[in-house]
C-alpha cells in the first residue's frame, strides 16, 4: 500500500508531466507558485483559498491553482489586498 507521501509524489509527477502539454494559460501551480505569481505570501494564498476568494482545484489531496484564474483575479484587483 502506498503512503500519503508516495501518493503526493506521484500526483506531483503527473501534474509535472501534464504541465508540459498545457499552454501557459492552462498551467497548474501549487501554493508556492500561486504566491509568487500574485506577490502574496503562502499563508495569504491559503487563507484566501479557504474563504473562497481564490479559486482552486483539488487533485487528490493536493490543492492546485490555474494560472489563468489567478491572472484574471489579479486583473480585478488581486487577492493580496484586504
Amino acid at each position: 500500500m502506498l503512503s500519503d507521501h508516495d501518493i503526493d509524489r506521484i500526483a506531483d509527477r503527473i501534474i509535472e508531466a501534464l504541465g508540459g502539454r498545457l499552454s501557459q494559460s492552462n498551467e497548474i501551480l501549487d501554493v508556492h507558485g500561486a504566491a509568487e505569481l500574485l506577490g502574496c505570501s503562502v499563508p495569504t494564498i491559503e487563507r484566501r483559498t479557504r474563504d473562497g476568494s481564490i479559486p482552486s482545484v483539488r487533485i487528490g489531496r493536493l490543492r492546485r491553482y490555474r494560472r489563468a484564474d489567478l491572472l484574471a483575479l489579479n486583473a480585478k484587483g488581486g487577492p493580496c489586498d484586504a
